[in-house]
């Protein structure tokens, strides 16, 4: 709604200047570069409209790591080897008491998330092997999953493989 309001203040403005011939604005706007940024609003909230609409988590999970991204925000996987990770697990989190959408990646001290609609996430504790002190360079990823149960499953074989190692 925000979108199309912005949109809308801009198609009024060309229709008060160019169709009852009343300048719109104060000072007006030449009619050349009302037009010119009108069109160039116009194309920047679709192309971000587009974005949002064609948005998706894409998550692989294989014995190398974890792979994600989200599209189109993200064109490149990012990946966490396993040897990174120290915990993975399915928990239930409610990003909504926090936050107010249901999509989206965010980034905070030591956390990182990339959500999707729901409350099921696959959360991963990580450290970076460069830092002397492990607990100070450990941090959470927390990665939204529509299929928990699946998620839980492959997490359960793949710690029995490891565990046999």
């Amino acid at each position: 709604m925000l979108f199309l309001s912005i949109i809308g203040i801009f198609i009024y403005g060309c229709i008060v200047q160019f169709g009852m011939g009343k300048p719109f604005g104060d000072p007006p706007m030449p009619d050349a570069a009302l037009i010119i940024v009108t069109i160039g609003v116009t194309v920047v909230i679709a192309l971000l409209m587009a974005c949002f609409y064609f948005m998706r988590l894409d998550t692989l999970i294989n014995e190398e790591g974890v792979y994600e991204r989200m599209f189109p925000f993200q064109f490149k996987f990012g990946f966490t080897p396993w040897d990174n990770i120290i915990d993975a697990a399915v928990i239930e989190k409610n990003f909504r008491k926090k936050y107010s959408r249901g999509w989206g990646i965010r980034h905070g001290f030591r956390k990182k998330s990339f959500s999707t609609p729901g409350n099921k996430v696959l959360q991963l504790t990580i450290t970076n092997d460069y830092k002397i002190l492990r607990f100070i360079n450990t941090k959470k990823i927390y990665i939204g999953t529509q299929k928990p149960e699946e998620m839980t499953e492959f997490l359960d074989k793949l710690n029995a493989k490891r565990n046999q190692k």
